[in-house]
């Protein structure tokens, strides 16, 4: 980060967002809930955060990675190349909505939505995206905010010990 002093926080990210410590504790509570409630398993929403930080070419949230999620090489140049052929139907379904949320949101169809209620039920699709936002959210913020990669594999991602990569 070049242009915001930092603050003591376990990671660079945290130390911009600790300039509005009521957000950062509100924002690590919601953003925590994606990993833990099981609507939408691990392995998707880590596809497709790292999908997200692809389009934006975010590499402060590229090397970060799901520790309990184990994405061999072929399965991560897919995602920089936004190939998802390899990825089974309900996976090639949230990475075709998430493929649409950094810059054309507004062209998610009602039977993308009808293919994610399908894959991961209204609760799991609702809240696939909802994490899909905060993913683009986390990107901009990050590439906006120059923060330096910190590479980590982490138990749950974006969180280290309770706090927010």
């Amino acid at each position: 980060m070049t242009w915001l002093r930092e603050r003591d926080a376990p990671t660079r990210f945290e130390a911009v967002l600790e300039h509005r410590p009521e957000l950062l504790t509100r924002f690590r509570a919601f953003y925590r809930t994606f990993w833990s409630d099981g609507l939408v398993p691990r392995r998707v929403l880590e596809l497709c955060r790292l999908r997200i930080a692809a389009i934006h070419d975010c590499e402060s949230e590229w090397v970060v990675r799901d520790a309990a999620v184990a994405l061999d090489a072929d399965a991560l140049d897919a995602l920089r190349a936004g190939r998802s052929g390899t990825f089974t139907t309900s996976e090639q379904a949230a990475l075709a909505v998430t493929e649409q949320i950094p810059y054309a949101h507004h062209q998610v169809t009602d039977e993308d939505v009808d293919r994610l209620r399908d894959a991961y039920g209204a609760s799991g699709a609702v809240a696939l995206l909802t994490a899909l936002a905060f993913f683009d959210v986390v990107c901009r913020l990050k590439v906006v905010l120059e923060v330096a990669p910190e590479p980590a594999s982490l138990e749950s991602p974006p969180l280290r010990a309770g706090s927010l990569i």
